[in-house]
């Protein structure tokens, strides 16, 4: 069975992005950049809500388009609209080709992904992904911790996150000093 795998920026106070919905001040060096594309080259899918695939995919399948550097951007491009993406939404009526919108029983379709032979199973963005924590399907958490302190805002956790139990598994740091690390989810 797949892994599903809950990849994002932190701050040191535990927040995704500020209260105005901000998150540059996550901006990854080359050295983290080309450490997230190899993340998404590995993911055999990549889960979204609505919200970052109104983020992410104009934005990259542009890059991956044009290719106007630098490499370590295009490459990251490249590897996201090679990446099989699926959009999860109630809003939503469509998606472009390349995408799978999914509109209804997301615990179910999750489910189903997860059974399909392939890579790792990136999500992205912490609504989704506290949305499936809801379900406990969220099997490892792999967290870029920059030292700020945002004071507010969307925190990467959810409140479905609260009670379950998670282990270090790896911890290491970048040479900008910024950590690395990688937590999975201990089910009893």
């Amino acid at each position: 069975m797949r892994k599903i795998v809950y990849m994002g920026q932190v701050s040191i106070d535990g927040y995704y992005e500020d209260s105005t919905g901000d998150f540059s001040w996550a901006e990854p060096d080359e050295e983290i950049h080309r450490f997230t594309n190899d993340v998404i080259r590995q993911a055999g899918a990549s889960l979204m809500g609505r919200r970052m695939y109104e983020t992410m995919e104009p934005h990259w399948t542009e890059v991956a388009a044009n290719r106007p550097g630098p490499d370590y951007a295009d490459e990251f491009a490249q590897a996201w609209v090679e990446t099989p993406r699926y959009v999860f939404s109630r809003t939503l009526d469509s998606v472009p080709d390349g995408l799978t919108l999914v509109s209804g029983d997301i615990e179910a379709e999750v489910r189903r992904l997860k059974e399909m032979p392939g890579g790792p199973i990136d999500v992205g963005g912490p609504g989704l992904a506290n949305s499936l924590a809801e379900f406990d399907l969220i099997d490892e958490l792999l967290m870029v911790v920059f030292p700020v302190v945002i004071g507010g805002g969307k925190p990467y956790l959810g409140p479905n996150f609260a009670g379950k139990k998670w282990a270090l598994v790896e911890q290491s740091k970048f040479s900008s000093g910024v950590p690395l690390m990688r937590y999975e989810r201990v089910r009893q």
